[in-house]
């Protein structure tokens, strides 16, 4: 499954870098996860929950890696999710520029492969479902924005 877009944060980049380097605000740019600690430098470690049609409250352990950094430009996200219900693997790279204002634009582009029995309700519901909880953690994310500015 493949997701991409852009989003504008009412801020300046660097301060969205910054905030997309904390585990708990990081935790609500992922879809579904629950929270992440961070256990080394650039790797976090977690709980994701996820909703998909007939398949309600599927948990899976998370880890998750920074890397290509470039601050306050852009970074990858290495994620792999591991649960009884299936698989997620996946990277989303992201870049930010800065725009009038301050705002900041975001572009972002993940490659996710879902498996197991998760998988079985359909890659359409799985794209939809995606697009929606990527809106919602982007929103969360710029209303934590507006609250630290």
């Amino acid at each position: 499954m493949i997701l991409s877009g852009t989003f504008t944060f009412n801020g300046p980049r660097a301060t969205v870098f910054e905030l997309l380097q904390d585990p708990a605000v990081l935790a609500k740019a992922l879809p579904g996860t629950k929270m992440l600690t961070k256990t080394a430098e650039d790797h976090y470690e977690g709980a994701m929950k996820v909703s998909i049609g007939p398949m309600t409250a599927a948990e899976f352990a998370v880890t998750v890696e920074l890397k290509d950094k470039v601050a306050p430009e852009r970074f990858s996200m290495h994620i792999d999710g591991k649960g009884s219900v299936g698989f997620t693997k996946g990277t989303a790279t992201i870049e930010l520029q800065e725009e009038p204002g301050p705002v900041t634009l975001m572009t972002y582009s993940s490659d996710v492969q879902i498996g197991g029995k998760i998988a079985g309700v359909g890659q359409r519901l799985l794209e939809s479902v995606g697009k929606m909880m990527t809106r919602q953690a982007l929103d969360s994310l710029n209303k934590e924005l507006q609250a630290r500015l």
